[in-house]
């Protein structure tokens, strides 16, 4: 599945109302809304270059408006499924979708750079709210007999809107309906948005946990401010020349790493439900799993937000044409995606060691086809490359957490696929910000850059992927040999 689809633990907790009254439909308001978010965030890559020519927004500001959606994701993804637990998962639904539709009709008003990266905030905010609760939500209102495939529907949801985001959101931008342009994506989600909130006041049903426990708040905090600490300098420091402050700010950003560190192990001590469950890391395998996936998601959107660009500024693609140059990935990691589970169950790490295999020969691939073909590269060109590289993220990313959960202990299930959660958006805000700042260090002016410096750009922050793609390799053999289906279950 992509970055964003998260898996976390789904505990059955206690109804409140006697029972599901409309399954189905409970299902289908809450895959609209997973749809919905997923659309939104692949479409967005298509859209940034369009964002900045109409905004005039340099590009720090640029990488922000994704990583301004990544980075309140991952820091308030356990949050927001403990506050299902402690307020009522429809209600946290509700209140999280409703977020996301406003916050979507903010950011296709923005009339400035601040304000869409204030929305994108705000988006990533409410997402974090509704996300957690979509798998708590199945789980507590789908019967047993039907528990099975519906989750087999929402994994089709995600690769459906993972396929369709790049794609139509590219149609959208180019088609520039009523002048709208890159606007247009943040503006279909109004009637998704209201029709999911009208939708779950009908037929979702309220549910809490037994025995949720007190947020983290303070444990979110440490964890925000250590993370800007370090993105914004990397974003912002190339572009305004380095000053003091970027530097202080890197310097700044371990010693408040060491704080959130210092403060989760007090409150593991004190029996407190902490942000990050640190005794998990003193598993060899649990650790090896958490950067498997924190590495894959650097590697996607990192990959994604530069080559946009280069296919964009570099080659004059127009949205239409850069979507349609991403569906090859997009039909490759969905098309995994639902192989991926039932053959890792047979093959544990060996299929996720093929996946790798694959990602490395399909970004290899993408490499020699750009350097082969230069200014006249085409979009049938790049199939056979992206398709590859797709079925090796899919292949890798899906079962990933299945597989190391196997060296978890039961107990420990729900927290690990919360700390994999957090990881993985940390990881998507981290990709973003280094490798666009890499991207932009070798482009120099991008005023007076040619199609051949972007050719260069893109060409060494492949071959940067690349190592980072064979050092996942290498922690994969960490992973144990099964599956670890058991304590999957456990997680979901």
């Amino acid at each position: 599945m992509s970055a964003t689809s998260e898996p976390t633990a789904v505990p059955a907790g206690r109804k409140t109302a006697s029972g599901p009254r409309h399954p189905l439909r409970a299902l289908a308001v809450v895959l609209l809304a997973t749809f919905m978010n997923q659309f939104d965030v692949m479409g967005v890559n298509v859209a940034v270059p369009e964002i900045q020519r109409d905004l005039g927004a340099g590009e720090a500001t640029a990488q922000w408006v994704l990583a301004g959606y990544a980075l309140p994701f991952a820091l308030l993804l356990v949050t927001g499924g403990r506050l299902g637990d402690l307020a009522g998962r429809r209600r946290v639904f509700l209140a999280g979708t409703m977020g996301f539709t406003l916050a979507s009709i903010l950011a296709a008003a923005a009339g400035t750079v601040p304000l869409l990266v204030l929305a994108r905030v705000l988006q990533g905010i409410s997402a974090a709210m509704m996300g957690p609760q979509v798998l708590t939500v199945l789980q507590v209102t789908v019967p047993p007999a039907r528990r099975g495939p519906a989750m087999g529907l929402y994994a089709a949801v995600i690769g459906l809107a993972s396929v369709a985001g790049p794609v139509l959101g590219g149609v959208l931008v180019q088609a520039d309906l009523f002048g709208w342009g890159w606007r247009s994506l943040f503006l279909v989600n109004i009637p998704v948005g209201l029709l999911a909130v009208a939708g779950g006041l009908r037929y979702l049903d309220e549910s809490r946990a037994a025995d949720g426990r007190r947020l983290d708040l303070a444990g979110v905090a440490l964890a925000a401010l250590a993370l800007l600490l370090f993105l914004c300098p990397l974003t912002y420091g190339r572009e305004l020349g380095w000053p003091w402050w970027a530097w202080a700010a890197l310097a700044a950003s371990a010693p408040a790493l060491w704080l959130l560190v210092t403060h989760q192990r007090r409150r593991e001590r004190a029996g407190g439900a902490p942000l990050i469950a640190l005794h998990l890391f003193g598993g060899r395998v649990f650790t090896a799993g958490v950067l498997v996936t924190f590495n894959l998601a650097a590697l996607m959107t990192g990959f994604f937000f530069v080559f946009v660009l280069f296919l964009q500024h570099g080659l004059d693609f127009g949205p239409q044409r850069a979507g349609q140059a991403l569906l090859p990935w997009a039909l490759g990691t969905a098309l995994a995606s639902f192989l991926a589970i039932p053959l890792a169950r047979r093959h544990g790490r060996r299929v996720l060691i093929a996946g790798c295999l694959a990602a490395v020969a399909g970004v290899v691939l993408v490499t020699v086809t750009v350097v082969v073909a230069g200014r006249s590269l085409s979009v049938p060109a790049l199939v056979p490359g992206l398709l590859l590289f797709g079925i090796g993220v899919g292949l890798v990313s899906t079962p990933v957490l299945n597989v190391t959960l196997s060296g978890v202990a039961h107990a420990d299930a729900g927290s690990a696929s919360g700390v994999f959660s957090t990881f993985r958006q940390a990881g998507a805000a981290v990709g973003v910000a280094v490798t666009g700042g890499v991207f932009y260090a070798l482009l120099g002016d991008t005023a007076a850059a040619s199609a051949a410096d972007y050719a260069d750009a893109v060409l060494v922050t492949m071959l940067v992927q690349l190592a980072v793609v064979l050092g996942t390799l290498c922690l994969l053999f960490l992973l144990p040999r099964g599956s670890g289906s058991a304590a999957a279950e456990d997680a979901h």
